[in-house]
């Protein structure tokens, strides 16, 4: 009997053990065959390479992350549910929710990561990271197609949004520096104007309730772009802390720049 009472109390152990591995996952199922419970609404995903440490899934609401808890990369062709609040979002605010998935290696280098849009009508949709990107499908089956297109995200956007502020102390300053940023991008984008534009309008679509309180951080920058694109560039430099920068832009607007302004309703 004291046998049996040790073994069950070791299997109750390995058990949760096993468990406590995964952090941030609701199942994980072999991903030969679709997910076991495809009436789950939300996101599955599933890698096709073996050198992701972690795997996460974020919203404008949300952040899910995926990872062994021993630091270990994770097993290739398994699907992991990502969980039901990307739904739940979808449901309760009546609109589709941009959504990213990507992965990342051993010292957090970002491998791959892309973006689309999930609407609850659509009820599961399934995310595969392999070594050639991230595509996404309606459906869970083996080869089957990446019918859910991937949306153009604007990283410049997310980084005015997190640095600009609105009416305290410095935000014309911060709105310079962002500015500077902006221009660096603009000159060296390799997307085009008409893609920026649809990738900006899909990005404000997004930001609901903080519409208003982004389009005023936009304006700020827009103005200081702007003025950068004069004579008072350099004073507009160096007063920001921005004395290092070299002025290597002339006086002619930015088109990646302006397409943003146009579709902000700023042109």
């Amino acid at each position: 009997m004291k046998h049996c009472k040790k073994l069950t109390l070791l299997l109750i152990a390995a058990l949760l053990l096993a468990a406590a591995l995964m952090t941030g996952c609701t199942g994980r199922t072999p991903a030969q065959d679709a997910p076991a419970d495809t009436k789950k609404e939300g996101i599955y995903v599933r890698l096709e390479r073996d050198d992701a440490y972690a795997v996460y899934l974020n919203s404008d609401s949300f952040t899910k992350v995926c990872k062994n808890a021993d630091g270990t990369p994770l097993k290739s062709g398994e699907w992991i549910f990502a969980g039901e609040d990307i739904a739940k979002l979808s449901r309760e605010e009546n609109r589709s929710v941009l959504f990213t998935v990507g992965a990342s290696g051993s010292d957090d280098t970002l491998l791959e990561e892309a973006s689309f849009f999930y609407d609850v009508a659509k009820g599961t949709l399934y995310v595969t990271v392999g070594a050639e990107g991230v595509t996404c499908s309606t459906s869970g089956e083996p080869d089957a197609m990446a019918d859910v297109p991937p949306v153009l995200k604007l990283a410049i956007l997310d980084e005015i949004d997190e640095t600009v502020t609105v009416g305290v102390s410095g935000s014309s300053l911060r709105a310079v520096q962002a500015a500077v940023q902006l221009i660096d991008w603009g000159m060296n984008t390799g997307l085009g104007a008409d893609e920026i534009g649809e990738a900006a309008s899909t990005w404000l679509a997004t930001k609901n309730d903080g519409l208003t309180e982004y389009l005023q951080k936009l304006e700020m920058v827009d103005d200081a772009y702007q003025k950068l694109l004069t004579d008072e560039a350099r004073d507009m430099l160096d007063s920001a802390g921005c004395a290092g920068v070299e002025i290597t832009w002339g006086s002619q607007p930015i088109e990646p720049i302006e397409a943003i302004m146009q579709a902000a309703g700023l042109r």
